[in-house]
């Protein structure tokens, strides 16, 4: 009687499982969820302790706190006006549906992709549609310019990189999509662009129909603290603020962030790591005969023959304290798993444990 229509018939974003919280081993490798595997910037520790012995723990939250904007614009190279933080990315995607969406405004997503924006999209009467790429997950541009022209949608959201499938897209094809439809508001996810460097955030000093989402769960390995931030035109930041409630960005969380930047040398240092691992693990997990996809961001996506094999690879590591993520759940990645990567002797424990299973690839 009293529920939302859209959320009644919502299919919800399914998470990972929750078993590594369960089972509080030590020993655990979780590598299901793209978290860093390691802990940020020791600064971040030294300056929440510091503000815990002597912070005032009893206020809001800073609600207009210019020293992280000061710090995102030192480290995105712009405008203190084209930035604005948010908790989390997710929260960030929540924003948007709610101040760019009404009812039965058409979405497109490139896909297979981050499910979540998709839930959070149809909650406020967006209606959904996936744009697949290519079998081998590879992007048709042409064909994706077609389908914009038919099915005319009010928001594009492009992850790049592309989370599950690693696909990387050049600043010149955003572009080129941002220029030609101005019409569509392109959200553009660049949760792992610290692992490429290819970022289009300079666009969003030319075109006013472009977002960049970006977070700090990833690089810089705040995932528990839910930070992130936007990228866009000042009249876009300006729409979106007028419905963000600035207190719900926790002083923990802020100082988090505000360290992590003044430490950027850290995060630097850990995605080269995490990159020099990615080339280790896919080389490896290619000789033994594995089908590897995907050059971006801080994980591998593997596609076996079949079900059987899948469901046998995730639990042969799931035995052996290693999670990983299951796609089953997802059209067209019924037979994928998703594995984050971590440091090179974390991925040289996981490479060695996998070649120890004799399954059908």
């Amino acid at each position: 009687m009293f529920e939302n229509k859209y959320i009644a018939k919502l299919k919800p974003y399914k998470l990972a499982s929750h078993k590594v919280w369960e089972l509080n081993d030590d020993e655990i490798l979780k590598l299901d969820w793209n978290e860093a595997t390691i802990q940020p910037s020791p600064r971040v520790k030294e300056t929440l302790i510091e503000f815990i012995k002597n912070g005032h723990i009893n206020w809001y939250p800073d609600t207009n706190n210019t020293l992280l904007l000061k710090e995102l614009s030192l480290y995105c190279d712009i405008s203190v006006d084209n930035i604005q933080y948010f908790g989390s990315s997710d929260y960030l995607h929540e924003y948007i549906a709610k101040t760019f969406i009404q009812d039965n405004d058409k979405v497109l997503i490139v896909a297979p992709t981050y499910d979540n924006f998709r839930s959070t999209m149809e909650s406020c009467g967006g209606i959904v549609e996936s744009f697949y790429l290519n079998k081998d997950f590879t992007f048709s541009n042409n064909l994706f310019c077609a389908t914009l022209n038919k099915f005319e949608p009010k928001i594009v959201y492009i992850c790049n990189p592309n989370n599950p499938t690693g696909t990387v897209y050049n600043n010149d094809l955003i572009e080129g999509l941002v220029a030609r439809f101005q019409n569509i508001l392109f959200i553009i996810d660049e949760a792992y662009w610290e692992f490429t460097s290819i970022t289009c955030k300079d666009l969003a000093k030319k075109y006013n129909n472009i977002l960049i989402c970006r977070t700090f769960s990833k690089a810089f390995a705040l995932a528990s603290f839910r930070i992130g931030y936007v990228i866009s035109s000042a009249g876009n930041i300006n729409m979106i603020s007028k419905i963000r409630n600035p207190k719900n960005i926790t002083a923990l969380s802020q100082i988090a962030a505000i360290a992590a930047l003044q430490n950027k040398e850290y995060m630097k240092k850990y995605v080269k790591e995490v990159n020099d691992a990615k080339l280790f693990f896919d080389k490896g997990l290619r000789e033994l005969g594995y089908n590897v996809f995907g050059i971006g961001g801080n994980f591998s996506l593997i596609k076996f023959q079949d079900k059987t094999s899948k469901n046998k690879f995730i639990e042969f590591l799931e035995m052996n304290k290693i999670f990983i993520r299951d796609y089953g759940h997802i059209p067209n990645m019924e037979n994928c798993v998703r594995i984050t990567i971590g440091t090179t002797r974390q991925m040289e424990k996981v490479l060695n444990i996998i070649r120890g299973l004799r399954i059908e690839k």
